[in-house]
């Protein structure tokens, strides 16, 4: 038998005194006694209790050395190993609620599997953490009825999975106590940390950690991957399986197909695209034919606002200018022209109001005095116009220094520079992202230089020479675009066009349709309000992507899908199944508990002096 303490094995020690001093025999004493006394006493006993009386004589020495004994072995802590189930003590529940856990075979889903053996596996105190990319506390310390009815209410979701990061969460749950760590999983495309290692890290004699596979033999094709835009739609679909297999998508909003793609072959473990050509407004989806093993990648929600085009007011005396064949390419642009002197009535003959634009540019006009100059006041107009909302560019040319521009001027201008330089990107932001690569993106003959004024933040530059730069100014915006187009090769770049439509779009705040379609999986933080995600409404400040559908809040709807490569193939085999040391080291251990005599050794000690105290006492020493 093992002993904790084996120094207090000396203290055995204690029993050499002890029986020296019972051996010892005392000295003889003469005494006066009626030899008649023995003689009747004599015949009184039998000679068959000689034995007994010898026993009885020295039973308070065994008494004595049994409790001595005892208490040596009490110190030396003696212990044996016994089999110890923690998890009657603390259970904590993994449970995968990614999107694989979907999957069904012959009928019956991943997650339904999931939730019997998570139902076995409740016992004393219970708490179940949900692995979803971010793992989520759904039960903390409650009973095993408790545990039972929230598992009744959970749903998979349609994110990745992040084991390792749930497993630490548990471990933290846990703390110092005893318990036992239930992974239920398909263990299948799991992000975040190893598996094997965070197990090794966590487990101990007091924590044990159980790896429950519940994959099953599915077959998918999906939807991995969506580009939407304002007039198109490209779809990316997927054959996980190692046949082939005919798929059709069609483009549906309020249960009317809008359009169809017709039979698509995929080819085993193949990709394949296909465009829509118009994106419906409002809300629609893609849906894909048949269905399979996997549903939740079998239809991508698509949510477009409404589309908007920006009114955008060119007030120029030139014909076909650069800036304005940019202008018309652009497909989110309605453009009016006007020349002045005369801003009401545009190129087309057409009456217009011209402040009600949502972006007004001035670019290559004619100073007042001149022919076909601007009127007094009109740069008053603009400053106006702007302090209520609005969004002005103004185009460099030669004699822009030579304006009265009332407020509108955010740079101190001293003069054109004919001089060949780079236009290089000093911020990269909505209208300069395209450039970020480059650095670099035009060269120039001639500019402006300039010196930017107060709260003007500038772009781009030629050298110090201020080129593009804007500034917020009361409720609306200024831009400033320097590089004059006749002596630059910057309208001849594909890059060109590009630039004007992102201008135009960033500088009029018009809203972007990729910030309505997400993956899941992401987390937006929103005022305290009232959330309905595709399951549920709720009242948070904090909303979490983790279901494939529409949700709506800020009075908006945005569409969330799943678009997840890896977590769509559930063909793939479970890590649980993968044959070698990695699989061993994933198998359930058994817990044992040191079981410690010390306490036994003790009753047992205090009994025997009990019984010491009732023995004196009958003898009629005390």
């Amino acid at each position: 038998m093992p002993f904790a303490n084996i120094t207090g094995l000396f203290a055995l020690i204690s029993l050499i005194p002890f029986i020296v001093l019972y051996l010892r025999k005392p000295k003889p004493q003469d005494r006066v006694i009626p030899s008649l006394m023995f003689i009747l006493q004599n015949k009184k006993k039998s000679n068959q209790y000689d034995f007994l009386q010898k026993f009885l004589s020295n039973l308070l020495f065994f008494i004595q050395l049994f409790a001595l004994t005892g208490l040596s072995l009490a110190i030396a802590e003696p212990f044996m190993k016994i089999p110890y189930d923690v998890s009657l003590e603390n259970t904590v529940v993994i449970l995968d609620v990614s999107a694989s856990m979907h999957a069904k075979e012959n009928g019956i889903a991943r997650f339904d599997n999931a939730l019997k053996e998570a139902k076995k596996s409740l016992s004393g105190k219970n708490s179940i953490i949900l692995a979803e990319n971010i793992p989520l506390i759904a039960l903390e310390n409650e009973d095993e009825k408790i545990a039972a009815t929230v598992l009744e209410n959970l749903n998979p979701k349609a994110t990745a999975t992040n084991l390792g990061d749930a497993m630490l969460l548990a471990k933290d749950i846990l703390q110092d106590k005893p318990g036992r760590i239930a992974v239920i999983s398909d263990f299948s495309n799991v992000d975040g940390p190893d598996l094997l290692a965070v197990k090794k890290a966590i487990s101990s004699e007091e924590v044990i950690v159980n790896f429950i596979d519940v994959s099953n033999n599915a077959e998918n094709a999906g939807i991995i991957g969506m580009d939407v835009a304002k007039h198109s739609i490209k779809v990316f679909v997927k054959n996980f399986n190692n046949a082939q297999k005919q798929v059709s998508l069609r483009l549906v909003k309020d249960g009317k197909t809008l359009s169809e793609s017709g039979k698509i072959t995929l080819l085993p473990n193949s990709l394949e695209s296909f465009v829509f050509d118009d994106t419906p407004i409002g809300i629609s989806k893609i849906e894909l034919k048949p269905d399979d093993d996997l549903n939740v990648d079998n239809v991508g929600y698509i949510s477009a606002p409404l589309k908007k085009k920006i009114n955008v007011l060119l007030i120029t005396n030139k014909d076909n200018t650069n800036i304005e064949n940019a202008l018309i390419a652009s497909k989110d642009i309605s453009l009016n022209v006007v020349n002045p002197p005369v801003l009401t009535l545009n190129t087309k003959g057409e009456k217009i109001e011209p402040f009600s634009h949502d972006v007004i540019i001035v670019s290559s006009i004619n100073n007042i005095g001149q022919r076909d100059g601007i009127l007094p006041g009109t740069f008053q107009d603009l400053s106006n116009y702007v302090k209520n909302g609005g969004k002005l560019i103004i185009a460099a040319q030669d004699d822009l220094s030579a304006f009265k521009m009332a407020d509108v001027d955010i740079l101190n201008f001293k003069g054109a520079v004919e001089q060949t330089k780079k236009v290089c990107a000093t911020v990269v932001n909505e209208i300069t992202k395209q450039f970020q690569n480059e650095g670099c993106f035009a060269t120039v003959s001639k500019y402006l230089a300039a010196s930017p004024k107060k709260d003007t933040n500038v772009i781009a530059s030629v050298d110090d020479a201020p080129i593009m730069a804007f500034k917020e100014y009361s409720k609306g915006k200024i831009f400033y675009y320097g590089i004059i187009d006749a002596a630059s090769d910057f309208k001849t770049l594909p890059s060109y066009p590009i630039f004007w439509n992102s201008l135009i779009g960033s500088i009029s705040n018009a809203e972007d349709i990729n910030d309505f379609n997400v993956k899941t999986g992401k987390v937006l933080a929103v005022s305290q309000q009232e959330v309905k995600t595709p399951s549920s409404s709720l009242k948070t400040s904090k909303v979490i992507f983790d279901e494939a559908g529409i949700y709506e809040f800020n009075g908006k709807k945005f569409a969330a899908n799943l678009l997840d490569e890896k977590e769509s193939d559930v063909t793939k085999k479970s890590a649980l199944k993968e044959e070698g040391k990695s699989a061993e080291a994933l198998k359930d251990r058994k817990a044992e508990r040191d079981f410690s005599f010390s306490v036994l050794l003790l009753v047992v000690v205090f009994l025997l002096m009990c019984f010491e105290v009732f023995y004196i006492k009958w003898r009629g020493d005390l």
